[in-house]
């Protein structure tokens, strides 16, 4: 509550905070009246509520035991997604994991208990403690080796497992950028060259091969192919944004990081275009071949271009030695 006298006749005054700035004349004398600001313990809650809107002079004054109604204040409202740079947790049957530091350079913690497994591609490891143990090797027979090495990824794949009590494993990506968790349950998970991080077990990785799909889109002739039961994580170049995808949606090849297999795609210059502007947009647009996908299904793209972050950094670099 605040209390205040008329400065002209001594009238006393006891009224609620939230008239706090209002205007009116003194029922004594007739003098307008501002109602001062609530005292110093009150000014947090203040700051918070805000003041009503000043009331016109002439109407009726604020009067002990019957302060005004208070405005109402502006509505809340939460935030339509979550931030991206908040830190993503959670826990499996394999591990429990936590990704930070995103979406420009995000670390994905892995901790495991006695037992426990995460495999992962060479040189993605930052750190892990002494309990775990660390194993390099072919997994999943030759044909499923070559296939990943055809995807672009690594022969080889570490096997971190926790020996000598629970231990943290923490991964890091080769480009700036963000981390992605997926769950597979049985389904498959189609990722672009360099995409794939580290995976759990029940998790098997092969190649799929593209055919004419790959040659044109230059993204590679065979996608790494995910498959089973169990946890992956994949990175991007930059940060990565999911797409629900309901019936048809267009996205550039270079821009593709992670797609279902309950999605079909097809290779091809952006349509619309009659057979010249297609030529044209081709070679003088600077719009590249895109990937229409059509069905149900989610995509993950990423919001940087390798291709395109080159271009523009060549005309900066040194040509001729000191």
């Amino acid at each position: 509550m605040i209390e205040f006298t008329c400065p002209s006749c001594g009238e006393h005054y006891r009224v609620s905070d939230d008239l706090a700035g209002k205007r009116a004349k003194c029922k004594e004398c007739g003098d307008v009246l501002e109602v001062p600001m609530p005292a110093a313990d009150d000014a947090d809650e203040y700051a918070v509520a805000g003041p009503s809107a000043p009331a016109a002079v002439g109407s009726a004054p604020p009067t002990a035991g019957q302060p005004s109604p208070a405005a109402p204040g502006p509505a809340k409202t939460a935030p339509a997604v979550p931030p991206s740079d908040e830190v993503l947790q959670g826990a499996t049957d394999h591990f429990a994991y936590e990704i930070n530091q995103r979406p420009d350079f995000a670390l994905v913690s892995v901790k495991l208990q006695p037992g426990q497994k995460v495999f992962a591609e060479p040189s993605a490891m930052a750190s892990m403690s002494p309990s775990v143990h660390l194993k390099a090797g072919f997994k999943g027979g030759l044909g499923k080796t070559l296939g990943r090495a055809l995807g672009g990824e690594s022969l080889i794949i570490n096997t971190f497992t926790a020996q000598d009590g629970p231990g943290e494993v923490t991964f890091a990506a080769g480009s700036p950028g963000d981390v992605t968790y997926y769950r597979l349950t049985g389904n498959t998970l189609y990722l672009q060259r360099g995409a794939f991080m580290l995976h759990s077990e029940g998790v098997e990785l092969s190649g799929k091969w593209q055919g004419a799909k790959g040659f044109f889109s230059g993204e590679g002739l065979v996608l790494l192919k995910a498959s089973g039961n169990g946890d992956i994580f994949f990175n991007s170049y930059g940060a990565i944004l999911q797409v629900d995808v309901t019936d048809r949606y267009i996205v550039d090849t270079g821009y593709i990081v992670a797609f279902e297999d309950t999605l079909q795609y097809r290779v091809t210059i952006l349509p619309g275009l009659r057979a010249g502007g297609k030529l044209k947009t081709l070679f003088f647009g600077g719009e590249g071949l895109v990937c229409q996908f059509s069905g149900q299904g989610k995509v993950w793209i990423q919001t940087r271009h390798v291709p395109s972050f080159l271009s523009w950094v060549n005309p900066f670099r040194r040509t001729k030695s000191r």
